[in-house]
């Protein structure tokens, strides 16, 4: 039932990406060439290791090895995370405290008096992929060093505040008005606010970026989607990791919790998709907070048998898990940019997604590389259940016509490396520090450093104390896999 073209997409890509890599111009080193010396750049990042699969981490992770392997020097700021005792020399530790709510993320906060002090910091350029008010001091830098930011946002608040709340209360829907008016609101407000602090917005779709224009972004946005690495996805996908299933094989990977919707996953595959097709099987890959009430879901609509939850697994063993599936689901609409999906469509594997309105409605083109289907709900042209119906009978038709697959296959995997090759990322990239870099430059003299610390420091206080306090609202276990990925700098 399983088709692996990895073989025959690798001997047509790589050449592809070499000539690629050639033809491009760098403006990497033409900002270097401007600083007299290879650059060195802040990363500044919610994670010094990933506690779980975590899109965000994985592409901090790309993007300093990438910026390193041309030359360039790349110190990842960061909280402090006790499961890394010792952290590399390009790693600084800020003091922070565990969310509760998410295990394995710790919140970083300005209690130490070197994070402000203006000779502690020396970028040419910084990167603050971060969607906490770790931003912040990257605000804070701009201001009193003219150090060019770039911001990066990786997460569509309206979709993923909820994950604070406990399951009943998120349930209810004049909980959801109180928390969009008087958090919601609010907070994408100073977003904004931060972001028309720096020099540009990095964002990972068109939709993103129609998002925060809508919210009153007035710098720069530029849409970068996230590379995929060729020496792990074209390196051959192995042996069948789960050489005990059989017949048709349906892969929904990524964080276990509840923004990402594995749940609504699980109610398709039981209600509409099974009964028609008694042989397919589930695999659920990943590891989170609400991976326990997924096995409970399952076990009370009767399918337990025929889903397996791996948990998390090596990020290297993930090629294996693409190339012996039959088809990609995808159910959430929470994504800015969709790690797995973009890594599922790289290995030749057909997806079907929602319509989103950001992530997988830019990685996903219904009828060529995939299915893209209404989501249902309120506002949408049909109700929930007619769209989880439309959404199995998509999946269903794919599994019954395997030269369908196949076609959409072929034709993801080309589509996804002409958009997340690394050379063609690293040039957008490239030209967004190039960009930023001229803006900070032509800026008025720098701020005195001390009452702009106390500004920033307070409103970076102030806000991780309330999401400290917000997040033991909903207590979640612990992850299985604590060491399934390394630190960033590891």
């Amino acid at each position: 039932m399983r088709h692996t073209h990895a073989p025959t997409l690798r001997a047509v890509a790589l050449p592809a990406l070499r000539r690629l890599h050639h033809t491009i111009p760098d403006p990497l080193e033409a900002l270097a060439a401007r600083k007299g010396r290879m650059l060195r750049v802040g990363i500044l990042s919610d994670f010094t290791r990933a506690a779980y699969a975590n899109g965000a981490v994985f592409q901090t992770r790309f993007l300093a090895r990438e910026l390193r392997r041309r030359g360039h020097h790349v110190t990842i700021v960061g909280p402090h995370d006790p499961s890394v005792p010792e952290p590399a020399d390009a790693t600084v530790s800020l003091p922070s405290r565990p969310l509760v709510a998410y295990p394995g993320l710790h919140v970083p906060l300005p209690l130490a008096r070197w994070i402000f002090d203006p000779d502690r910091w020396d970028f040419d350029v910084c990167l603050a992929q971060t969607t906490s008010f770790l931003l912040e001091l990257g605000t804070w830098l701009r201001r009193v060093k003219r150090t060019p930011l770039l911001c990066v946002n990786t997460t569509h608040l309206a979709a993923a505040y909820e994950c604070l709340l406990p399951a009943p209360m998120a349930e209810l829907g004049i909980v959801h008005q109180a928390v969009r008016v008087l958090l919601e609101r609010p907070v994408q407000r100073m977003y904004a606010a931060m972001y028309n602090g720096s020099d540009g917005l990095i964002v990972l779709s068109e939709g993103l970026a129609g998002y925060w224009r809508r919210q009153g972004v007035e710098v720069p946005i530029h849409v970068i989607p996230r590379a995929v690495e060729p020496e792990i996805f074209d390196s051959g996908p192995g042996p069948d990791p789960l050489p005990e299933i059989r017949g048709p094989r349906l892969l929904c990977a990524g964080r276990m919790t509840r923004e990402k919707a594995q749940d609504r996953a699980i109610r398709i595959f039981a209600e509409n998709i099974l009964p028609a097709r008694p042989d397919a099987h589930l695999v659920l890959v990943g590891d989170g907070p609400d991976l326990a009430a997924y096995r409970r879901l399952a076990r009370r609509l009767g399918v337990a048998a025929k889903i397996s939850f791996t948990g998390e697994v090596p990020f290297t063993q993930m090629p294996a898990m693409y190339a012996h599936s039959d088809v990609f689901v995808h159910t959430s609409l929470s994504e800015t940019f969709g790690n797995v999906l973009s890594e599922a469509l790289w290995s030749g594997r057909p997806a079907v997604a929602f319509d989103d309105g950001m992530g997988a409605s830019a990685q996903i083109h219904d009828g060529a590389n995939g299915r893209l289907l209404d989501p249902g709900g309120p506002g949408r042209v049909m109700d929930r259940n007619a769209a989880d119906r439309a959404f199995a009978g998509a999946v269903l038709g794919l599994l019954d016509r395997p030269e369908e697959r196949a076609r959409l296959g072929r034709a993801a995997a080309q589509l996804q490396r002409e958009r997340s090759g690394p050379p063609s990322v690293m040039e957008k990239l490239g030209r967004a520090f190039l960009d930023a870099d001229a803006r900070a430059a032509r800026d008025s003299r720098p701020e005195p450093p001390g009452w702009a610390a106390l500004e920033h420091a307070a409103r970076w206080a102030l806000a991780h104390g309330v999401l400290l306090a917000a997040g033991r609202l909903r207590r979640v276990r612990r992850p299985e896999h604590v060491s399934a990925h390394p630190a960033i700098n590891g």
